[in-house]
């Protein structure tokens, strides 16, 4: 079977070097130049139709103080030419850079609409409330999580309408998800310790760009290949269910929503004059955009903090018997949307599909729990409407022994 792995979303880093401990260290705004801040954040798409928009204008102005000698022959006057001075774009031609004057215009200013929507939708807080969010993933627990999707590809036919009158059968290939877990890493043996550096100076500088990444890195070798034995086994048990396998794997934090880019004003109340929407929009139908971005951009501080835990501060060794295996979570797949396998599930039955896997436990566990069964049903990754499940047979369906 293929496997194919996939982050966990966001730029996201993860270490699994051994960690000595460290310090925290202190992070202040980065205040840049005005080189940096080009580099940074160049605003090209407005530049390129400022540009444009500047050359129209000057094709249009060349047009009017421009003159040029013409010649014209007049039956009139015997063959013999007439000169004259005039536009070079008196027959007019100045209606092309007007009007490609006017289509740049409207995409520019469906650009600067854009950059306004988007600075709007970014997250912004006071100093006090990131110091306070800074604090709250400082204490709280990392979940390492890895997440398994087994799959196979199938052959599909639809009919497809070209120029409204002639049919033609499309062949094409859908993915189809039969299994999907997840785990998190047990890490209960291992301990955890925050090593994230202290942030100060917010309060120097009165607008502020955060960047927030996590990490994770351990502080022994044996925590560490304990990580990497839980990991291993995890996606060795789910290899070989079905065709491909893709694997996903990332490090979260317990009841913290952790925003990438997060804007920090030192007085709320009070903006800079160059972030009110007025000036902005008075900036942008003067075609000023461009040179207002940049000196925003020039005055705004960049912070790059990141979140880092530790494993393996407080380790305690566990024999290899009673090591204990990866915390698993069984997900409800999209296969419940099924009302006929919902059905089933409800009425305390089970339909066995193609896959079936049983696990007797040790006669040592209560009777009433002696046999589970586990059902993976193939299901569609895009819910197709032609996806359905055949109808039971009486041998198909089990009661569950409680």
């Amino acid at each position: 079977a293929g496997v194919s792995g996939g982050g966990g979303g966001g730029e996201r880093e993860k270490h699994t070097n051994t960690h000595t401990g460290r310090s925290p260290r202190e992070g202040p705004p980065l205040k840049q130049s005005l080189s940096k801040s080009l580099c940074r954040e160049s605003f090209w798409k407005c530049l390129l139709l400022s540009v444009l928009m500047y050359g129209c204008m000057g094709a249009m102005v060349w047009c009017h103080i421009t003159k040029v000698t013409r010649f014209t022959f007049d039956s009139a006057l015997k063959g013999k030419s007439k000169m004259y001075h005039d536009s070079p774009c008196s027959d007019g031609y100045i209606y092309i850079p007007l009007a490609l004057l006017g289509i740049l215009y409207l995409v520019y200013l469906l650009e600067c609409w854009h950059c306004h929507v988007k600075n709007e939708l970014l997250h912004k807080m006071d100093v006090e409330g990131i110091y306070e969010h800074i604090k709250k993933m400082q204490q709280a627990k990392p979940c390492i999580w890895w997440k398994a999707f087994s799959y196979h590809y199938v052959r599909r036919t639809r009919q497809v309408t070209r120029y409204r009158r002639y049919t033609c059968t499309q062949v094409y290939h859908e993915r189809l998800d039969s299994h999907v877990a997840e785990a998190e890493f047990d890490y209960s043996h291992c301990g955890v310790k925050d090593v994230s550096k202290q942030l100060l100076g917010l309060e120097k500088s009165v607008l502020t760009k955060m960047r927030f990444t996590k990490s994770f890195s351990f502080a022994n070798v044996e925590s560490e290949n304990s990580y990497l034995t839980q990991r291993a086994r995890f996606f060795t048990d789910n290899e070989g269910l079905d065709d491909y396998m893709e694997a996903r794997e990332d490090m979260n934090l317990k009841n913290n929503d952790l925003k990438e880019y997060v804007l920090v004003l030192c007085d709320p109340k009070h903006h800079p004059w160059y972030l009110s929407h007025y000036v902005f929009w008075f900036a942008s139908f003067l075609t000023f955009s461009w040179p207002l971005r940049v000196f925003t951009e020039y005055r705004t501080a960049y912070v790059h903090y990141r979140v880092e835990k530790v494993f393996g501060h407080d380790y305690r060794p566990v024999s290899p018997c009673v090591d204990r295996r990866y915390w698993c979570r069984i997900p409800r797949v999209k296969s419940t949307d099924v009302t006929e396998l919902e059905w089933h599930i409800c009425s305390n039955q089970q339909l066995l599909t193609q896959r079936l896997t049983s696990w007797i436990w040790p006669s040592d566990r209560p009777t009433s729990a002696r046999f589970i069964r586990t059902v993976s049903a193939a299901t569609e990754s895009s819910s197709d409407p032609q996806c359905s499940l055949e109808a039971p047979s009486a041998s198909a369906l089990v009661p569950t022994f409680l």
